[in-house]
């Protein structure tokens, strides 16, 4: 009798899509890597894996400074690519614990308060009645500072009263 596909069981052994690209990372004997000892684009793909696209996390489990790790993140496609994707997953995780929060039925008063306070403030409920600032509520103006004088640059924004109406505008 054949098993149905869902129950077929899984090979501890075999090799994940995620194990090919993030190699383990080697023991390093120093504590500062030395500048002769260069830094493989697989290692540093790993280091930000593990650090979550934290990039001071990941230079410290590399043994480098930070900027180095930069530099090579910017030199890099792969690299950057790997830091965006960490730092989607990031997103998503901080993004899902106000909302689960919202809709937990264990949660107390006070923790739904403050989910459903995070939701209202963000682009999710703009324009809602209940959010805090209407939609497209930006800087409209520009001020550039200079020794001797201050240069403020204003335009109209949808929110602004027509200047040509008598009702609203500047009479």
């Amino acid at each position: 009798m054949d098993k149905p596909p869902h129950l077929t069981l899984v090979d501890p052994n075999a090799v994940t899509a995620e194990d090919l690209e993030f190699a383990p990372l080697p023991f390093y004997p120093f504590d500062e890597r030395p500048q002769t000892f260069p830094v493989e684009q697989d290692e540093a793909a790993t280091a930000i894996h593990i650090a979550n696209g934290d990039v001071s996390e990941a230079a410290a489990l590399l043994k480098i400074p930070t900027i180095r790790l930069q530099r090579l993140i910017r030199q890099s496609p792969r690299l950057e690519r790997v830091q965006s994707e960490a730092y989607g997953v990031t997103l998503a995780k901080a993004a899902s614990v106000p909302i689960r929060t919202l809709f937990d039925p264990t949660a107390d008063q006070r923790a739904r308060e403050w989910a459903s306070t995070k939701v209202l403030q963000s682009k999710l409920a703009q324009g809602h009645p209940l959010s805090p600032a209407p939609p497209g509520a930006q800087a409209a103006s520009l001020t550039l500072n200079q020794p001797q004088r201050t240069i403020t640059f204003r335009w109209r924004t949808p929110d602004d009263p027509d200047p040509n109406d008598p009702i609203d505008g500047a009479a």
